[in-house]
């Protein structure tokens, strides 16, 4: 293996910075509206959970329930802990999934602006509009669908964890933090073929099963190399960049709403950085099937309906 194999990513990274000023105002907005529905989502989120855990505190001090907590009989104790847990339990997962929601619109629509603006052709927002609502379940359904190898690896990790805390010794720690690096790179060499049938569902329109075989067609001939230095890559990227903002957290958590700040950073971060990730495996898409010879084939874009001019009807 040269070196020329191995950095080949590097013009899938080129390709993806050219691209970027393509259909530029359509970017722009996805980027915008990234940035604006995750910080809008996440300050309503910490608004309902701070909500609800001063309500909680509210009862707690209440002297008539101060009273029955510490009666052993009482079960108005046991019932208003769960109550308040499902609560919780409800707001954390109702936000993550309109948060998931969001995201694949998004990303749905940074691949077909990508696809648009690498074949160099412009394209509608009406057009835009009308090809995500007939195509953004697509990464939907990926996301909630998972290879039975991913399912057994994140076993293995919990009950690497359980016996950390079962065994804390030196050798058990070590032999966890190996296993976690290997499952690591793994996970990135895997998602290579997953990630890529995200990006063939939607620019060819097939269904999930057939945009997996074709991604694992298109990964073959030293193309999946490339693409688990791309996840590499960009993994490298993510933790250079959120580590300061990590310890730069850790030393700030006696200010007042550090956490807050650091929360609404790193979603925007990771959205930022999501749609970058399509944007590139976009193009690696279209560098694949350079590689195995195929045309560009013409994206399916569902086009809006012109009006018929008064000429034309008879």
């Amino acid at each position: 293996m040269d070196l020329s194999e191995m950095f080949g990513f590097l013009i899938i990274v080129k390709e993806t910075l050219i691209i970027l000023p393509k259909n530029g105002k359509l970017v722009a907005s996805i980027a915008f509206l990234s940035l604006l529905l995750s910080s809008i989502l996440f300050s309503l989120f910490v608004y309902f959970l701070q909500l609800l855990w001063a309500n909680m505190l509210a009862s707690y001090a209440n002297p008539e329930y101060s009273d029955a907590l510490y009666n052993p009989n009482n079960n108005n104790n046991i019932n208003h802990v769960l109550k308040y847990t499902a609560l919780l339990l409800v707001v954390e997962l109702s936000f993550l999934f309109i948060f998931v929601i969001i995201s694949n619109l998004l990303s749905t629509a940074t691949i077909l602006v990508s696809a648009f603006s690498y074949t160099g052709k412009k394209l509608d927002s009406k057009d835009l509009f009308s090809s995500i609502k007939r195509t953004w379940k697509k990464p939907f359904s990926r996301r909630f669908s998972s290879s039975s190898s991913s399912r057994f690896l994140s076993i293995a990790v919990v009950l690497a964890v359980i016996l950390i805390f079962i065994y804390p010794n030196f050798i058990t720690i070590c032999a966890a933090v190996i296993f976690a690096i290997v499952v690591y790179v793994f996970q990135l060499y895997s998602s290579v073929v997953s990630a890529l049938s995200v990006v063939v569902s939607i620019v060819e329109d097939s269904s999930r099963m057939e945009a997996l075989e074709k991604a694992e067609k298109l990964v073959m001939g030293g193309q999946r190399l490339h693409g688990f230095m791309l996840n590499l890559f960009f993994n490298l990227v993510a933790l250079i960049l959120i580590l300061p903002g990590f310890y730069y957290y850790i030393h700030k958590l006696s200010v007042n709403n550090a956490t807050i700040y650091y929360g609404l950073f790193f979603l925007n971060f990771v959205s930022l950085l999501n749609m970058v990730v399509f944007m590139a495996y976009t193009v690696f898409y279209y560098r694949c099937k350079k590689h195995h010879g195929e045309e560009e084939e013409d994206i399916n874009v569902q086009y809006s309906q012109l009006p018929a001019l008064d000429s034309d009807i008879p």
